[in-house]
């Protein structure tokens, strides 16, 4: 493994004891950890508290720090290198202890410190804890002479990927293009569902026998149970090769307007771009341009939904920006029906230019609540003093 390494610089917080005297007002009730809270502090204090109480017990964390771009935003986002791989790396520690064991982190970042932050996490949480860089398709991109770019980055660890579930997402089939049987619901085409004879278990519970049209009788272990199976039987969804023989090892029949659930692509084509992204949040706030930049809401609701994380799952952003994590967990919430809660942690950064808000917290917490209010998710208000 490449090793990184960077003059180090110091932080305020690193002496711990000044974290520890502060206390959460009002306090956070770490024993029935059901609610959302939105904390408006520096996140390393805030985090360094979380730290204890809330070891192994987050999820998954999303977060979209400053890119180290050079340009002149609202947060800091001019660091020297060596700077800006002190500040991340002491947040990254920190977030790889609130991990849980099944847990992973996403990180957005573009390519000015992609390479940088890709080695620093592979030294955090370990190169072999890698699940994938998720590449947004953004819009029209960012161009130079030489090219135009259209992608921007998600780096994705686990904190232990041997205990990580599987990812999945739901896709609609497009690519069905014969219709071997003629079968009046369209084109489909035709998808492994059983084990073979060697590989199967004949102590399984779904391990039976099933007979076509024929009378060819195929006994295995079958990827549906014995309920399952009658239905798409019924449903003339098994396919047993062509008649009369119908002699074919039994597949299932998958058309073009079904949905099923594959290995999610690295490559995110499905989501709004920035400029929607935009729009939706200056429509929200009733003012233009107050925050540059946001994330789309769907963007981080496909990335939380595809971890198959239980539905009660804790969810934290400690860059918490604009509030767009806030509003994806409540609309995935509302989608299926889940209880995931979030922490949110945004430092009351000072806003440029005019306009109703004085910090980025400021302008956070007015859209945590507008969308706590539309959606009917409760979120408390916590500062750290």
């Amino acid at each position: 493994m490449i090793e990184l390494s960077w003059k180090d610089y110091p932080e305020k917080y690193d002496d711990v004891s000044i974290s520890q005297e502060s206390k959460f007002s009002p306090d956070i009730d770490f024993e029935q950890l059901s609610s959302n809270y939105f904390i408006d502090s520096d996140n390393y204090p805030a985090l360094q508290k979380l730290a204890a109480p809330l070891n192994q017990k987050v999820d998954l964390i999303y977060i979209d720090p400053p890119y180290n771009t050079g340009n002149n935003f609202a947060y800091k986002d001019n660091f020297a290198r060596d700077e800006w791989l002190s500040f991340m790396s002491r947040r990254l520690r920190l977030a790889r202890e609130l991990l849980a064991p099944t847990g992973c982190i996403f990180i957005a970042i573009d390519q000015s410190e992609l390479h940088y932050l890709k080695i620093l996490c592979d030294q955090t949480f370990g190169e072999n804890n890698y699940v994938n860089d998720f590449m947004w398709l953004h819009g029209k991109g960012k161009k130079d002479t030489w090219s135009r770019t259209l992608q921007q980055h998600t780096l994705c660890y686990a904190k232990d990927k041997r205990k990580l579930t599987p990812f999945e997402e739901t896709a609609q089939t497009q690519w069905a293009s014969q219709n071997k049987d003629n079968d009046p619901r369209g084109n489909w085409f035709s998808g492994s569902v059983s084990f073979t004879e060697k590989r199967s278990n004949p102590k399984h519970p779904n391990f039976f026998t099933i007979k076509s049209p024929s009378g060819v009788e195929w006994t295995r272990q079958w990827q549906r149970t014995r309920e399952e199976m009658d239905e798409l039987l019924a449903d003339n969804r098994i396919y047993f090769g062509p008649a009369p023989e119908y002699k074919g090892v039994p597949r299932i029949k998958i058309f073009n307007q079904d949905t099923q659930k594959i290995i999610p692509r690295n490559i995110i084509d499905c989501v709004d771009s920035t400029r929607h992204a935009q729009a939706h949040l200056d429509e929200l706030l009733g003012a233009k341009g107050l925050f540059d930049n946001p994330k789309p809401v769907e963007l981080i609701e496909h990335l939380i939904e595809i971890t198959c994380m239980p539905k009660d799952a804790l969810i934290m952003d400690f860059f918490a920006g604009s509030g767009t994590t806030f509003e994806a967990v409540c609309q995935l919430n509302k989608k299926d029906g889940g209880t995931r809660h979030t922490i949110l942690i945004q430092k009351p950064e000072p806003l440029q230019g005019p306009g109703p808000f004085k910090t980025i917290a400021d302008l956070c917490w007015t859209r945590i609540q507008k969308n706590s209010e539309f959606y009917g998710e409760p979120c408390k208000l916590v500062t750290l003093k």
